[in-house]
């Protein structure tokens, strides 16, 4: 009667944690609806990646070097400008069509990631179990901070994290089939096709296949590899070597470790420390140091390559250090949160196998109603909001829409080029982009391209109107840019947030 019982309690407490992920993929997307639905930029990469979008497949201007006009660098591969190019015809908006692309994306990843846990669980443990795993996975993927901040914009990374946790997946579940290890490869190509540093996944499986099967592994890397060499020789012979220009040349930032500590403090103590604390737990109880260092570690690896969750714990133990270390580049100027995305969605995976591997092996009916109460309040940690999540959610934006359209207007009613550094108020209003300032900035602050034309057009008044935020202490502008634009160009106002530039020769 008591096995009875608590077997009939267990399934409640499934059914109570996928009611819980459902109802909080429901909220996930109502908040992201809402958001994506705001035509204003909610971040300054939209109006850059937007404009991306729509030159794209101008071969005349996509990844052209800096030496005319527009001066604007394509710093990404084009799958996802193209992507969103394509649906721009079914929406009718490219901003829209972009913002889609990446939520689409993002409930696609969280769906992945759901599969791969429910299918890395054997299916030995109740199925319930497993698929409140999945369900629970998914949703923490949802409310992680990074997700719900990334998730309806007009960036290209969140086609990417789909590409790449789905070549993750495919690895994973393929074990020895090695049709299944070329798939994950073209996945993963693709992937670095949308941004070119999404490399943590690829490398964990590249590492794991080197200890399980180096000969099939040796034989799939080199697939990859001619893959992606063929798709970087036809984005070279398109743009005639401007491609690698600008994904590489022009890439350049100036980087700060200080600024790295402090990102990864404020990150940590913005709800993913838990997250964290259960992945290492998980690695530190699969990784058995003793048995490790009796059969060695290529016959450990051997002996857990046979088994979905092993696999799954392996890789993405490595995948969570690989993409942890990638996010040190964060430290690079002008870089965000969305640096730690790969990392956070590897910490999610991890957390979920830890607690309802633990859990489903548990065996004694009071230690299951006790683990089952210690972990309510562990659940309820993993998905506390940060203020900053609550902020961005109850964010009203009236008074941007109004901002905007005033701006807009301004725009239209004048003649001549327009520089600023939100790039959708231009191109709403049907003007030109002629320079994306910050990139030009950071590039130029790391010695990577010399400004001396960009300035030339300040000095000049080349632009009829300069619509920018803060010039001081902002690292959109160069110091030489703002010295240049303080000394030809003067202050007429202020809309909202936004100061209102004119040239001075035509103010006399």
């Amino acid at each position: 009667m008591k096995k009875r019982s608590n077997n009939v309690s267990g399934r409640i407490f499934c059914l109570c944690v996928i009611g819980g992920s459902v109802l909080a993929g429901l909220l996930f997307l109502a908040i992201q609806l809402r958001l994506m639905g705001v035509q204003v930029l909610r971040d300054y990469g939209e109006g850059h990646t937007l404009w991306m979008s729509q030159q794209v497949t101008n071969l005349a201007i996509s990844y052209k070097p800096l030496d005319r006009l527009p001066y604007v660098i394509f710093p990404y591969p084009p799958l996802y400008l193209i992507v969103s190019k394509i649906v721009s015809f079914g929406t009718g908006s490219l901003l829209l069509a972009g913002r889609s692309v990446s939520l689409v994306s993002t409930f696609g990843l969280a769906a992945v990631i759901a599969m791969l846990i429910f299918r890395s669980i054997p299916s030995s443990f109740p199925s319930l179990w497993r698929l409140a795993s999945g369900a629970l996975g998914a949703a923490l993927v949802l409310s992680t901070g990074s997700v719900i901040g990334w998730a309806s914009l007009m960036r290209v990374d969140m086609l990417g994290m789909l590409l790449m946790y789905a070549g993750l997946t495919v690895y994973i579940l393929s074990g020895k089939r090695e049709p299944g290890q070329y798939f994950a490869m073209f996945l993963f190509v693709l992937a670095a096709f949308a941004k070119q540093t999404l490399l943590s996944a690829p490398i964990a499986c590249a590492v794991f296949g080197l200890f399980a099967y180096p000969k099939t592994t040796f034989r799939v890397c080199v697939f990859a590899l001619l893959l992606g060499l063929l798709g970087l020789a036809v984005c070279y012979w398109l743009t005639d070597g401007g491609f690698l220009k600008n994904i590489l040349s022009y890439n350049l930032n100036p980087f700060s470790w200080e600024v790295v500590a402090e990102q990864f403090s404020s990150h940590l103590r913005s709800n993913m420390l838990p997250k964290l604390l259960l992945s290492a737990a998980a690695i530190i109880t699969f990784w058995n140091g003793k048995r490790i260092r009796r059969i060695g570690l290529k016959r450990f690896i051997l002996l857990k390559s046979n088994e979905p969750y092993a696999r799954t714990i392996i890789i993405g133990s490595i995948n969570a250090l690989f993409a942890g270390l990638l996010a040190i580049s964060i430290g690079k100027m002008g870089s965000i949160y969305n640096f730690f995305l790969a990392w956070d969605i590897s910490l999610c995976l991890l957390a979920v196998l830890l607690l309802f591997r633990l859990l489903a092996t548990l065996r004694t009916n009071q230690r299951v109603k006790i683990y089952r109460l210690l972990l309510l309040p562990v659940l309820f940690l993993l998905f506390i909001p940060s203020r900053w999540v609550i902020s961005l959610v109850t964010e009203d934006f009236y008074g941007k829409i109004q901002e905007e359209a005033q701006i807009i207007r301004l725009i239209h009613a004048t003649p001549g080029p327009i520089l600023s550094d939100n790039m959708l108020v231009i191109t709403k209003a049907g003007r030109k982009i002629e320079a994306e300032p910050a990139t030009l900035s950071f590039l130029t602050l790391a010695g990577g391209w010399d400004e001396s034309p960009y300035l030339h057009l300040f000095d000049r008044g080349y632009f009829s109107l300069i619509v920018t935020t803060q010039l001081l202490g902002s690292a959109r502008y160069s110091p030489a840019v703002v010295s240049s634009i303080e000394k030809n160009y003067r202050l007429e106002g202020e809309i909202g947030s936004y100061l209102i530039y004119r040239p001075r020769a035509a103010t006399k």
